[in-house]
């Protein structure tokens, strides 16, 4: 099933016009990444409304490299002037940048896109082997499995939130409730609209994605100090150098970083930068030499890099398998789809297999297209960290006006994005995280429908949740997701009494 199904897959990706997508993407996304204070996750959310009128296929094409790339990219601003280009590569800085400032700039750079390659080819493979047995799986549920499976999916992402242990909680609830905005879906009938013409469909997606992600990120930029490093060192053109006796002796960190990469990007809500610490922090214990770690070390910059691009694929894993999303980038490929008429999930597998199937490939096509740009003219991407930072919050602003008035070509859809916007950048500046909000407006209708459906197709009415074994086991474990914060704060409560108790008796 798996050949056929790839043999369907490199059908779609051969097309000219996909390939030439997913090559694009790949551009894009470096910019983004190479970029500081730009993302993955803000690209995405930019690009999306920008292949509203493209050929799904093309679409998708470019926004798996827009994701794969702008993930590695971070790092190379992270090793070229110390300053990480995205969340994801902030263990980057530890040694990459150690290692710039010893002369070994192009070394450096040549690790990054090396392991970082290699990561994302492992966590495709991953991918391609956890994702087609587990949607095989969830073929059996039914309405009360995927309720829990969308709450779940809420719970992990709003549980990590840092802060007050009920911030997550309260903004989840809060993208939950933008989601009932517009024409309830059993009854037809307009639920807090206001009698606003505008609302009759919901509070849309996209123009919400843009503003909490994008506008929010400009307004950040803006209000943010210009602390950046001004020297930046340039590599040469091509600036591979890396022999085939240097990658044995990195290989072990390499291959640590990309099974923890692989394995944490297929937990939902992990993300590309927890896992850039851990694969970091396994590789130092398991390394001949976790003294050289932070002082310009070649093993912790491989094991850095590997694990943060190995999650870009696997975070794809509840999401085709399920049609929860992994990752906050992951919620905003969810809306794409969505947008195109794809809904992820198991059945995705049973419809056509083919897409995805070419999903797979075009990862793997990405990572292709990434070695070439890591490989010959670097030098090209690492000028975009000299830009102006009013020149780059304009484009993000211009962007995201355009993006969010193209879906529909409505000028209201602009004022919920500039509305979502300063929302986001308010949470931002209390220290705390959009990305529950952005998958509970995602999320949302999913919860809604199928908590409907099993109320109306069972006859024991609330019990049907409990009655079902497996929908029991996915409710216990989003409650005990939920509790998970405050049972840490008391933990942490607790360690504090014992040590002040310690030291008043001493």
């Amino acid at each position: 099933m798996i050949i056929e199904g790839l043999l369907a897959g490199a059908g779609i990706l051969a097309q000219p016009t996909i390939l030439l997508g997913v090559l694009i993407g790949v551009m894009i996304g470096m910019s983004f990444g190479v970029t500081p204070g730009l993302d993955a996750t803000s690209g995405t959310a930019l690009l999306v409304s920008a292949t509203y009128a493209l050929p799904m296929e093309v679409a998708l094409g470019a926004l798996l490299g827009l994701y794969t790339a702008a993930t590695y990219a971070g790092s190379i601003t992270a090793i070229t002037i110390g300053v990480p280009g995205t969340p994801a590569s902030a263990a980057t800085v530890l040694d990459g940048f150690p290692m710039t400032q010893s002369g070994k700039l192009d070394r450096a750079l040549s690790i990054s896109i090396t392991a970082s390659v290699i990561g994302g080819l492992v966590g495709t493979v991953a991918l391609i082997f956890l994702a087609v047995p587990l949607a095989e799986f969830a073929l059996n549920f039914g309405a009360p499995e995927y309720f829990a499976l969308g709450l779940l999916g809420v719970a992990i992402i709003s549980s990590l939130v840092e802060g007050m242990f009920l911030s997550g909680f309260i903004l989840a609830i809060f993208g939950l409730l933008i989601t009932t905005i517009g024409i309830d879906p059993f009854t037809g009938f307009p639920r807090f609209t206001f009698g606003n013409m505008n609302l009759i469909e919901g509070v849309p997606y996209i123009p919400a994605l843009v503003g909490l992600f994008a506008i929010s990120e400009a307004l950040s930029l803006i209000a943010e100090k210009d602390d950046r490093n001004t020297t930046v060192h340039k590599p040469k053109f091509f600036a591979f150098s890396l022999g085939w006796g240097a990658l044995r002796k990195i290989s072990r960190a390499i291959g640590i970083g990309s099974v923890v990469g692989a394995i944490l990007g297929a937990i939902p809500a992990a993300g590309a930068a927890a896992a850039n610490w851990i694969g970091y922090n396994e590789a130092r214990r398991f390394s001949r030499t976790p003294e050289a770690f932070g002082k310009g070390s070649e093993e912790g910059l491989a094991a850095a890099e590997s694990s943060n691009n190995a999650t870009v694929s696997a975070a794809l894993v509840p999401l085709l398998s399920f049609g929860i999303p992994g990752s906050a980038t992951a919620a905003v490929l969810l809306g794409a789809m969505m947008l195109h008429g794809v809904t992820p999930g198991p059945s995705l597998f049973v419809e056509d297999p083919g897409l995805v199937y070419f999903i797979f490939l075009a990862l793997g096509l990405a990572n292709i297209f990434m070695l070439g740009f890591g490989i010959f003219g670097v030098g090209f991407w690492v000028r975009l960290v000299q830009l102006p930072k009013p020149f780059i919050v304009m484009t993000i602003l211009t962007l995201s006006v355009v993006g969010a008035f193209s879906v529909r070509s409505n000028v209201f859809d602009v004022y919920v994005a500039i509305g979502l916007g300063i929302f986001g950048f308010l949470l931002r500046r209390a220290g705390l995280s959009v990305v529950p909000i952005v998958l509970a407006i995602v999320l949302g209708g999913l919860i809604e429908e199928n908590f409907r459906r099993a109320l109306i197709a069972s006859y024991d009415g609330m019990w049907v949740f409990v009655n079902r074994p497996l929908t029991a086991v996915i409710l216990a474990i989003s409650l005990l997701t939920f509790l998970a914060p405050l049972f840490r704060a008391a933990r942490v409560q607790l360690a504090g009494r014992r040590a002040s108790n310690a030291a008043g008796e001493g």
